[in-house]
């Protein structure tokens, strides 16, 4: 094989591609062009996701026609003389490559009139061969308009997503640029519609009310700017640990006003956010660093997206404490303190408890818990059953149903004693009538006949003995095998999901309307995937309807989640979990709208139960194909046997195996 220089065009367009991934790229290159040029006002307007035009308009300082002449050339720029000025950089271009990239795979236009002239100059460029340059008249500024993105590699036009999918993604470049250059009014147009235009908001938190919703006004904790080190300044806006998301789209990261990437910032926010937000939610924050050009290196990403912080580990903490003393603050309002006449009033009140129950104050137990322990001579009372705001068992919801047993509830009486071997797999009551004893006869034998097992089969779990709840949080049964920890929540989730899935496979998802729409206002690149999306959402029961600039009504949800709390958070989780799937089809939907519902409406951790609620769980868990985990994967049953508990308790070997 010989070795060959590449033609001119062919290398042109390989470089083109490390640069140009999509019209993205190309609108990404041209805004910080317009910021590099001192502008205050950058339109922006694309056609069809901006593969068929993408047209930015600045008023920045504008060029002369002898620089204009030489701005495709490759390599060419005015940012750096000499090697080492690259860590000195205070521009975004630097490297002389986007303008020649985007002319080697596009037809592209620009017109450039320096400040306070009326005489401008145009050249043209396709495939990387120019036009003449003409002088025109312009106003002070530039316009690039760049027209049929990679006609001449049809290879790469055809990886393209859907328009609303690639005006989403510049959408979103364009509202984060805008929540830190505060001094420039971003104007965005996809196609004849105008998405983001911010002349009315002049600061970080106006523009984050504007972008990402009014309602995330009042949860914003700013930090000013603060010099942690010296040369070293930070500004955050912080958004309280009330409003989360399922991904890291919206953790917005800047250095030296350069939008980047960084796992390493990721880290340091979320470090900041610990034990505030529960496992696999994420934070929303704007951070801004100004660090010395020399302990940056901004050139190892083709793009520019990623920089490389020489000795972030010196600034890591220093960062932490800044973000957490900031939240810490802002949430003490939240939880504030009691008065000291009512931590008084508070505290003999549950003195009052504590004496009427005759159980002495240190030994306060749970109540599910204490009623398995043997108590000595203690009236029974029968307990009612929670009201509908406790629980969502009774409410009256077609698709979930009521939560009971079609036949008589059989409930073990653990508030009397501590049950005998026999007793706790068999003596149980009912409301309504015992079993009958043959029933019972042939149920022990079966129990004393079964083989022992590391796992509870489905079969099973109908016949343990329930014992109580442990923290109001999981089940806690036995058998003559040993001792069974169900997690509740798990449990009833998947009960609800098969429930669910079983209805859906036999009709489509029913819509219940909302007595009251709620609004959610998404950013450009949701809003793009919302697009995409909206026919199938439909269909699967999402009612929805435009009500302005990126804010949608929701009218109507999938049967079962009308309980939902915060139906826009659920909804903008679901959109982001479609960005992130890679074969989006109506089933994928389904099944991720089935599964949320189900998450939705089970009963959550530190929710207290009673018997019969518990037994319910139980007999309905018996039903299910899978009683092992649920939709998500996480186990629902842990058993303990004999044999465990003699091993750790050093009783020797189980005699009865």
């Amino acid at each position: 094989m010989s070795i060959k220089i590449l033609e001119q065009h062919i290398a042109d367009k390989i470089a083109a591609g490390e640069v140009i991934e999509r019209p993205l790229s190309v609108v990404k290159e041209l805004l910080e062009n317009s910021l590099d040029a001192g502008a205050s006002l950058i339109e922006i307007t694309i056609k069809d996701g901006g593969s068929t035009l993408i047209r930015v308009k600045d008023n920045g300082c504008g060029m002369n026609a002898d620089d204009l002449a030489i701005a495709f050339e490759r390599h060419a720029t005015s940012k750096i003389g000499e090697f080492n000025d690259l860590f000195r950089l205070h521009t975004f271009g630097f490297r002389g490559e986007a303008l020649p990239s985007i002319g080697a795979v596009a037809q592209v236009e620009m017109i450039s009139a320096q400040k306070g002239s009326t005489l401008g100059h145009k050249i043209t460029v396709a495939s990387g061969v120019y036009g003449p340059l003409e002088a025109v008249g312009a106003a002070s500024g530039t316009i690039v308009e760049v027209k049929n993105l990679f006609y001449n590699i049809p290879a790469r036009r055809k990886f393209l997503k859907s328009n609303s999918y690639e005006a989403g993604l510049i959408g979103e470049l364009v509202s984060k640029y805008a929540l830190i250059h505060c001094d420039v009014r971003f104007k965005l147009t996809i196609g004849k519609q105008t998405t983001i235009d911010t002349e009315n908001f002049s600061t970080t938190e106006e523009r984050i009310a504007y972008l990402w919703g009014d309602s995330l006004q009042k949860h914003i904790v700013t930090i000013e700017q603060n010099e942690f080190m010296v040369n070293h300044f930070v500004r955050a806006w912080l958004i309280k640990e009330d409003v989360t998301r399922n991904n890291r789209s919206q953790e917005v990261f800047f250095i030296n006003g350069r939008l980047i990437k960084s796992a390493e910032l990721s880290r340091i926010l979320e470090e900041s956010y610990y034990t505030l937000l529960s496992k696999g939610r994420f934070p929303l924050a704007v951070v801004s660093l100004q660090l010395p050009g020399e302990e940056l290196d901004i050139n190892i990403h083709p793009a520019k997206l990623e920089v490389k912080i020489n000795n972030l580990e010196r600034i890591h903490q220093q960062l932490v404490e800044i973000f957490k003393d900031a939240l810490w603050e802002a949430s003490i309002s939240k939880n504030a303190f009691l008065l000291e006449d009512s931590r008084i009033l508070a505290n003999a009140s549950l003195t009052q408890k504590k004496q009427s129950d005759n159980v002495p104050a240190d030994t306060i137990l749970p109540n599910k818990i204490q009623a398995s322990l043997p108590i000595q001579e203690t009236k029974t009372t029968e307990k009612p059953l929670p009201t509908q705001q406790s629980l969502n068992f009774d409410l009256p919801n077609p698709l979930t149903g009521p939560l009971h047993l079609k036949e008589p509830t059989v409930v073990f009486a653990a508030d009397k004693h501590l049950p005998t071997k026999q007793e706790a797999s068999f003596s149980k009551k009912t409301d309504m009538t015992a079993k009958s004893s043959t029933d019972l006869t042939a149920a022990m034998q079966r129990e004393e006949n079964s083989p022992a097992k590391k796992t509870a089969k489905i079969k099973d779990i109908d016949a343990l003995s329930l014992l109580g709840q442990l923290n109001q949080s999981f089940i806690i049964a036995q058998n003559s095998e040993g001792l069974f920890i169900i997690d509740q929540h798990t449990c009833h989730e998947r009960i609800l999901y098969e429930k669910f899935m079983q209805q859906e496979n036999d009709k489509n998802i029913m819509v219940e309307n909302l007595l009251i729409p709620v609004n959610v206002t998404v950013t450009p690149e949701q809003e793009g995937i919302l697009i995409e999306h909206i026919v199938t959402l439909r269909d699967l029961g999402f009612v929805l309807e435009n009500f302005g600039e990126r804010s949608y009504l929701i009218r109507g949800l999938p049967l079962g989640l009308t309980q939902e709390d915060d139906p826009a958070g659920l909804l903008m989780d679901l959109v982001n979990d479609l960005s992130q799937a890679k074969q989006i089809t109506p089933a994928v939907i389904k099944e991720k709208i089935v599964t949320t519902a189900a998450c939705k409406s089970a009963v959550k951790a530190r929710w207290p139960l009673s018997e019969v609620e518990m037994m319910t769980l139980l007999h309905d868990l018996s039903q299910v194909e899978n009683a092992h985990t649920c939709p998500h994967g996480r186990p629902i049953i842990y058993k303990l046997s004999m044999r465990d508990l003699y091993a750790i308790f050093k009783r020797g070997a189980y005699p009865y195996d």
